[in-house]
């Protein structure tokens, strides 16, 4: 057991060469964040309502162990896809913030909700896509799966035919089939190319999308160069949609608006892009490094 949790945590480190790490709760606003915190208890509200201020709160801080506590109580009030997917997410970041050999507690739960999350509302495309994702990475012997991750991809493509190629080249990708991916993920951004991805309403065609679905557009367009000009589009709309919901760093956008905008030969925007990332994060290392190289 103790080797399959190292195995999964190869598995992402893996994709995190590629990819950004997610936020986490800063420490230096411990008092401050406790404060508020004893504030929503002391004040005056509905079971409801505090459990709501608490995980805005919890999740505007990334303080994970108290927003896990929260989605908790609120699925003991009413239960939903859209909630059970939230906490699965979360027990997934937090498997990764512990030490490995705490970690499968979390790695359980994520999968169990995500589960869940399907069971609830079987077209529930955002919980099929990190279900889908997780059963990728985690090894067999703690609920991996590929046969059910491939079963769910075909699902997800009758459902939403980009997200039903987007989890085909995960799958692939995952599998190091590189070219095999590539192939899937093209199928996707031809079918953007067809909608005119770039011209029609973005904030209607992410509605029913995860949150970080304009990102994944833009990351795969920047690693394969995929239709670059999509990919600016959308990590364009994921900059201006930034939230306190938002789980990466904004300085991994700008870097990946960086390279989308070198792949078009565009220099001068590309180093713009860079030193907006710089800003954000002086010592963000792979926007350093890319800016010695041009």
């Amino acid at each position: 057991m103790r080797w399959a949790i190292i195995t999964f945590f190869i598995a992402l480190s893996t994709f995190a060469q590629e990819r950004p790490i997610f936020v986490k709760f800063d420490k230096s606003q411990t008092s401050e964040y406790e404060e508020k915190f004893r504030q929503i208890e002391d004040t005056s509200l509905s079971e409801l309502e505090a459990i709501n201020k608490k995980i805005k709160l919890a999740t505007a801080y990334k303080h994970f162990d108290d927003l896990i506590d929260a989605l908790e109580e609120k699925i003991e009030v009413v239960e939903t896809a859209e909630l059970r997917y939230y906490l699965g997410g979360i027990n997934g970041i937090k498997a990764l913030s512990v030490y490995r050999l705490f970690a499968l507690p979390y790695v359980r739960s994520m999968l169990i909700n995500f589960k869940r999350a399907i069971a609830l509302d079987p077209n529930y495309t955002p919980a099929i896509e990190a279900y889908i994702e997780s059963l990728c990475l985690v090894p067999s012997i703690i609920g991996g799966d590929i046969r059910k991750a491939k079963e769910l991809s075909n699902k997800l493509l009758q459902l939403n035919t980009v997200e039903g190629y987007f989890s085909k080249g995960f799958i692939a990708k995952s599998l190091g089939e590189k070219e095999a991916a590539k192939t899937a993920y093209s199928k996707a951004f031809i079918v953007l190319d067809e909608l005119g991805f770039c011209s029609e309403n973005k904030r209607t065609f992410f509605k029913n999308k995860s949150l970080n679905f304009s990102f994944k557009i833009a990351e795969v367009s920047a690693y394969f160069g995929l239709y670059p000009t999509i990919g600016l589009c959308a990590i364009d709309y994921f900059i201006e949609q930034k939230s306190y919901l938002y789980n990466i760093p904004l300085e991994w956008a700008y870097y990946r608006k960086a390279q989308l905008h070198f792949i078009l030969g565009n220099k001068e925007q590309g180093r713009k892009s860079l030193d907006e990332a710089l800003s954000i994060n002086t010592s963000f290392l792979p926007a350093q490094q890319l800016k010695k190289t041009i």
